[in-house]
């Protein structure tokens, strides 16, 4: 117990320093304590408002995800006073200039009024914030599905869970005994939004983004545990997949996991050298949705999105370092390792064998993505955000 608690302790705190200064770490936690005193006294003298409308609460650590997608979604009904409580500056703003109500985690007492009164918050993750004061909803709807074992943390502390598919509740009560009552299965909202902008030409997307011109796009998104490069020296390795793609008159974008460690300074004077790299990470574009809806080819390791990528019927090459790596590290696996649908490499040589097959044939694995894409999402129909959102209508009236 101990030694997860420490764990979490440092997890928290990496994932501040990657969105917050570190000058700033006393005066965060002299306000949240602050905040806890404070609302533990006020509970005992303010009285509950009564409302005409309900408060609901939505979090991500950006202002994306299935929370987002529920959030723009819900903040049109007129029955729901509906604002988001940002946990970095750039969200706080980005929030702040689409028009919508908007609180700093860190000091939280300008939205007093909201938060006093919430009546159920929605969130991506399973940090689920520091309302202390009464008792409200908690729903929790993750930020994706992939082969790593997080499953039973993530039904922990929340009243609801929404999934993607029978099959994924199925796993949830088989493998974490979750209880039934708590899961819903909705879709993943954020699959609206590759659903509705893999209808919207791309060129429209490209200028959103920022990419100039019309060649093939490679997307390389490789999760935390692989860094930059799962083999050899990676800055090496990944500046020959830099030239790799200028030789062959294609793009890549770069979107590393906010886990990931890396050197900043060192990959930012590489990727200088290139001018067709484009480093993309949530920082710098928050919807992953988008780049998955704009790339040719997606290059990966063992995450979420590559089962939403299915929904492109592209080809996707797989990072494979350890397959039984997330096994040990985090435990069962949400998703088995035989629901890939892509070419499996296993050092830099099959990888380039891979990548050249693929830009010249294409995708071999279109019909097995497609079969996947049903097991994994169910029926992807752009109107899972709704279900979500009736789920959330329902709780709140009972």
């Amino acid at each position: 117990m101990k030694k997860e608690l420490i764990y979490k302790i440092k997890r928290l705190l990496y994932w501040y320093s990657r969105e917050n200064s570190l000058h700033l770490l006393p005066f965060i936690f002299f306000s949240l304590f602050l905040w806890f005193v404070f609302v533990r006294i006020a509970i005992k003298f303010i009285k509950e408002e009564k409302k005409d409308k309900k408060i609901i609460a939505f979090t991500s650590i950006y202002d994306n995800g299935n929370a987002r997608a529920v959030y723009e979604f819900m903040k049109k009904n007129e029955k729901y006073d509906c604002y988001w409580i940002a946990r970095n500056i750039k969200t706080f703003k980005d929030v702040k200039k689409q028009g919508g109500n908007v609180i700093y985690f860190y000091f939280p007492f300008v939205g007093m009024k909201y938060i006093l009164n919430t009546n159920a918050i929605v969130t991506n993750d399973s940090y689920l914030t520091f309302l202390f004061h009464k008792k409200y909803i908690k729903i929790q709807l993750w930020h994706g599905e992939g082969g790593k074992g997080t499953g039973k943390s993530d039904i922990e502390g929340c009243d609801v869970r929404c999934l993607p598919s029978d099959y994924l509740e199925q796993r949830y009560i088989e493998l974490w005994n979750a209880p039934p009552e708590k899961l819903y299965v909705t879709g993943y909202a954020r699959m609206d939004f590759l659903y509705n902008y893999l209808r919207t030409p791309k060129e429209k997307l490209l200028k959103e983004i920022g990419i100039k011109n019309k060649r093939k796009i490679i997307l390389y998104a490789p999760t935390f545990d692989i860094g930059l490069w799962p083999w050899g020296n990676p800055y090496k390795e990944f500046e020959k997949l830099c030239k790799f793609c200028r030789e062959n008159n294609v793009i890549l974008v770069l979107r590393l996991h906010p886990l990931a460690k890396i050197n900043k300074r060192k990959l930012k004077k590489l990727i200088k050298n290139y001018e067709n790299i484009y480093w993309l990470d949530m920082s710098k574009e928050t919807d992953t949705m988008k780049l998955l809806a704009v790339a040719d080819i997606l290059i990966t390791a063992w995450s979420s999105i590559d089962n939403e990528y299915f929904l492109t019927k592209r080809p996707i090459i797989y990072l494979e370092t350890d397959k039984e790596y997330f096994v040990k590290k985090r435990g069962k696996m949400k998703i088995p390792l035989e629901h890939r649908a892509g070419e499996i490499v296993h050092d830099s040589e099959e990888f380039y064998k891979a990548l050249k097959l693929v830009l010249k044939e294409g995708n071999r694995y279109e019909e097995k993505q497609e079969e996947l894409l049903k097991i994994i999402h169910g029926n992807v129909d752009g109107k899972a955000t709704e279900r979500v959102a009736e789920v959330i209508e329902e709780l709140l009236e009972k």
